[in-house]
């Protein structure tokens, strides 16, 4: 009887880090657009360190998605509506395409047509 109840504990101790191991490993990418007729966007992310890659949709001026801890680069963004003669715009947060999620680190993609 207590080799079960120790094997018991044993295993709820296992579910336990690793549900609370899976919950810390993950961060937020945001997309926000500015629009002139159509409201919404969408970019690409790939995750270079399993060549993953995330699709983030903004149905109006805002958009997010969960991903993993790791390195990524924007791959596309854009938004709904940028026909002629309005000019496109993409810009990030840190400045560069490539980025990294970690407890410390966030990263925003800024979509526009002006």
């Amino acid at each position: 009887m207590k080799n079960l109840i120790t094997k018991f504990a044993a295993v709820l101790l296992f579910f336990a880090l690793t549900s609370l191991k899976n919950k810390d490993d993950v961060g937020y990418v945001t997309l926000e657009v500015s629009y002139m007729q159509t409201m919404g966007g969408s970019a690409t992310i790939q995750n270079t360190d399993t060549n993953t890659y995330y699709y983030i949709n903004a149905v109006d001026t805002y958009g997010q998605i969960e991903v993993p801890y790791g390195n990524y680069i924007l791959v596309s963004a854009g938004t709904n509506s940028c026909g002629s003669p309005w000019i496109h715009s993409v810009t990030t947060s840190t400045g560069t395409d490539y980025f990294t999620i970690d407890a410390s680190n966030s990263f925003t993609i800024y979509a526009s047509c002006y």
